[in-house]
């Protein structure tokens, strides 16, 4: 059987390769391919320039690539400093920056019991394999030695940290109070609740995520990669860090001038937790028996976003007084249980002319929520009398996009829109505006509609289409 391709003979040039990864890359050329993951080559590269030509330079001069993935991803040895040891990243194919270990030998101890957090080296078919890099790690006496940990994504930034606010203090979590139901959750659900909406440097939640699971906290998230999920099996929770919460209480915390201090937002419960929530068994097979527990569905859902019928009983409680956190029980054939920082659906979250021109016409039709903007009353105002464009109230009042949230509340609109905005269910902004103002090549070589400016002869124009598309929904 085919065994894997190991090339660690020579480094590139600046470089050199440590001697256990020429131990280690030794015995994985004896290994038959597929059981200890799925890789390409274990093969000591430079980093591609095309990679981040921006950053090739400072790339290949502090790294180098030692293992290619299938998707075309690469693990990058990294030299983070002369008192620290050479930490290994993720170079993700579609531009994805994360620190894997701190170290060599944290690498190939996570990747012997699977916990990497790169799949292709934590598929359940390489169990075997991983068993024996462990027991070959004992042989060779391999020890994780301390090392600080290192943001490996900060680093590729390379801009000074911003002094403010990611150097302020941190602050809990802007939920007022507990509600009463929060404290009927078992402990380690409630203890889980309470650090839902706290950012990843809270020392609660480091403590929570390094002492109670075993993981480790991500530092940072970016443009392209702005959510990091960890999965703590074993204890029956899976976590989502991110720092794009689309929720006013919670704003983007920059670390650098890409990065961002990301929140915990996110968190799957499940069984192997070790409690149940609100007393529903885990194994309930009905939703007659949730509701015999909990009452009626608080809500109805579809199972997916492009689905008309509402398959999905669920029961959503607020956590906090504030309303930040909510808890959501579902049954779908099974129970699923959620925590979940309140956020909105990004229906544009690079606003450009078409946005401006949706603006104005929903602001004319009624059908943004105006309780949403308090500090831009006045402006938006002068949209719906047509005395601004929504481009201007756009640049003004929505500085993170255009959400979800941002219209009104009624049956069906958001969802709607969610669809035309998203390219589903035969619903497009762009192929409509195209249909009424021509199209032309865009910059990134898919065709746009012809609008430069969100003029009111423009929304105009856009009107009767715009109109038979949200006619259930127009203010009469």
């Amino acid at each position: 059987m085919a065994k894997y391709t190991v090339k660690l003979s020579a480094a590139p040039k600046g470089h050199e390769i440590p001697t256990l990864l020429k131990d280690v890359g030794g015995w994985v050329g004896k290994q038959t391919h597929g059981t200890l993951g799925w890789f390409d080559a274990l093969e000591a590269q430079a980093i591609p320039k095309e990679w981040n030509p921006d950053k090739a330079a400072r790339l290949r001069r502090d790294a180098f690539a030692f293992l290619s993935l299938p998707d075309g991803s690469l693990l990058a040895l990294v030299n983070t400093g002369a008192k620290a040891p050479p930490a290994v990243a993720l170079l993700g194919s579609e531009g994805e920056a994360r620190t894997v270990a701190n170290s060599l030998e944290e690498f190939l101890t996570l990747w012997s019991t699977g916990e990497t957090e790169v799949d292709d080296l934590d598929d359940e078919d390489g169990a075997s394999g991983r068993e024996a890099l462990a027991a070959w790690l004992k042989a060779k006496k391999v020890k994780v030695p301390k090392a600080k940990s290192f943001d490996f994504a900060a680093w590729l930034d390379g801009d000074a940290a911003v002094a403010s606010p990611a150097a302020a203090p941190v602050a809990a979590a802007p939920r007022a109070a507990p509600t009463a139901l929060m404290k009927k959750l078992g402990p380690k659900t409630q203890q889980l609740a309470s650090l839902l909406g706290r950012r990843a440097d809270d020392p609660e939640v480091i403590a929570y995520v390094t002492g109670v699971l075993g993981k480790k906290v991500p530092p940072s998230t970016s443009e392209n990669n702005d959510s990091v999920n960890v999965e703590a099996a074993k204890h029956g929770v899976e976590l989502v860090f991110s720092h794009e919460v689309l929720n006013e209480a919670f704003p983007q915390v920059p670390k650098t001038a890409k990065t961002f201090i990301p929140y915990l937002s996110f968190a799957w419960v499940r069984s192997k937790l070790g409690e149940d929530v609100l007393g529903v068994p885990w194994k309930a097979t009905s939703e007659a028996e949730v509701t015999k527990l909990l009452g009626p569905p608080t809500g109805r859902s579809a199972a997916f976003a492009d689905e008309d019928e509402l398959t999905v009983a669920d029961w959503s409680y607020a956590l906090d007084t504030a309303g930040h956190v909510e808890l959501q029980v579902e049954f779908d054939e099974s129970v699923s249980v959620t925590l979940a920082v309140k956020s909105a659906g990004a229906l544009m979250r690079y606003p450009d002319v078409t946005t401006g021109l949706f603006v104005g016409y929903a602001a004319t039709r009624g059908l943004l929520d105006s309780s949403r903007f308090p500090a831009h009353r006045e402006l938006l105002a002068a949209v719906a009398a047509r005395k601004a464009k929504g481009s201007e109230f756009v640049k003004q009042a929505l500085p993170r996009g255009l959400w979800s949230d941002h219209l009104r509340d009624a049956p069906g609109l958001r969802e709607m829109a969610w669809r035309w905005f998203h390219n589903m269910n035969n619903l497009w902004i762009t192929a409509d505006l195209k249909k009424v103002f021509g199209k032309r090549a865009g910059p990134y070589g898919h065709d746009e509609p012809k609008l430069d400016d969100d003029t009111w002869d423009a929304v105009d124009k856009a009107t009767a289409i715009l109109d038979k598309r949200f006619a259930a929904w127009i203010a009469k």
